[in-house]
């Protein structure tokens, strides 16, 4: 399906509006969502549906697609990065009728009923592109997986549970109930854990915290207890499972991961972030290539450097920059460490990825060297898009 030049220039005049209004037209979207279909909420995260970076998620997708339709390559890290989530998610080809459908009735709402048909027709024809485009790699991501009941969550047991840092941060080791084959994966991806609670289906993602060995998969988790609204699958998983309960999760995803063949690897973790930045670093050091790597972990108390003995054990004094409320010392530590083939690695809070990623520019450092990993959705977090501003509440 392709764009008439009229609806290019429909798109055109009017993704100004979107930019703008963009997180309240997709609040409205998924408010009439899970109103006509509350069996699609098992497929979100619910607390990012009430903090609101899910639709701002959303509406930056939209809006970045509208403005590149006529070359959506461009736009291919992010279409794969979301691809990912929505197979570990369950995403399926069904479900894009259903955005489709309230997308318009969103953007007509939000003009007050008003709209113009052929401002709808275009808007569901650029839609359409869009969505074939994510249905098309899905259906290769879930072809990945093999067998159909390969696809969906699968029923794994806890073999072991320990706490590991401050916070408190708890590791978790899952084995494969049903005796299936555990799927590979690189250092970078994650697991979807699926828990019920109160009678709903609750989803998160988590990273593993070491490279594949074939038995089982690792995660560790952080209470969030900190901040509202609280994590509902972390702080249930800590205060309520226990070694020999089974949980359901689908098969590792994501694009994050090392560079191949990259001459130094810088990697920069906020807290709990260390987690994600840990395998791959365990990688490297399974490869002989630990003179590689620097590490740089900002922490707020000494007990919550998750993984310090460890990464002490692999890297050197000079390797590996623990910094305890010395956030001060950031710039100074990356300016001391950076060269010009270094790939930088950073995974922690938005406001500590700004900071570095504001140092990184003052260094002059490529943007193509710096791949980032964050706690919430991606695009929620992209400069100069949709304004983060919405009345409506989705759920």
């Amino acid at each position: 399906m392709s764009l008439t030049e009229d609806q290019k220039q429909i798109l055109k005049s009017t993704s100004p509006i979107f930019k703008e209004h963009g997180k309240e037209i997709t609040s409205i979207l998924y408010k009439h969502i899970f109103s006509n279909h509350p069996e699609l909420l098992d497929i979100f995260n619910r607390t990012n549906q009430k903090n609101g970076t899910q639709p701002l998620a959303l509406a930056n997708t939209i809006y970045l697609a509208i403005e590149n339709i006529d070359n959506l390559e461009v736009l291919m890290p992010q279409i794969l990065l979301i691809a990912h989530k929505h197979r570990a998610s369950t995403v399926r080809p069904e479900h894009y009728p259903i955005v489709g459908k309230y997308l318009l009735v969103a953007i007509d709402e939000f003009l007050g009923g008003m709209s113009d048909p052929s401002i709808l027709n275009a808007w569901a024809a650029a839609y359409k592109i869009l969505a074939d485009t994510f249905i098309d790699i899905e259906k290769k991501l879930y072809a990945e997986l093999g067998d159909k009941q390969e696809q969906g969550f699968l029923p794994f047991k806890i073999t072991k549970k320990e706490t590991i840092a401050g916070g408190p941060v708890v590791a978790f080791t899952l084995k494969r109930n049903d005796e299936g084959e555990l799927h590979d994966y690189h250092s970078g991806q994650y697991l979807t854990l699926q828990i019920k609670k109160q009678g709903c289906l609750h989803i998160r993602h988590y990273s593993l915290i070491q490279p594949f060995d074939g038995k089982t998969y690792r995660i560790a988790i952080k209470q969030e207890n900190d901040h509202e609204p609280k994590g509902i699958v972390s702080n249930a998983l800590i205060n309520e499972y226990s070694v020999g309960d089974k949980i359901t999760l689908s098969l590792p995803a994501g694009t994050f991961g090392l560079v191949k063949d990259a001459k130094h690897h810088l990697f920069i973790a906020g807290g709990i972030g260390i987690t994600v930045l840990s395998a791959m670093i365990q990688d490297l050091h399974k490869q002989d290539k630990s003179d590689l790597v620097t590490l740089i972990h900002c922490v707020i108390r000494e007990d919550q450097a998750v993984f310090a003995d460890e990464m002490r054990e692999i890297l050197s004094e000079n390797q590996y920059y623990l910094l305890i409320q010395s956030k001060h010392l950031l710039q100074e530590t990356i300016e001391k460490v950076i060269r010009s083939e270094t790939d930088v690695y950073l995974c922690g809070s938005d406001v500590l990825m700004n900071k570095v990623e504001e140092y990184l520019s003052q260094c002059n450092h490529p943007t193509s060297q710096i791949h980032v990993e964050t706690f919430q959705p991606s695009l929620s977090l992209v400069k100069n898009g949709v304004k983060n501003q919405s009345a409506t509440k989705p759920i």
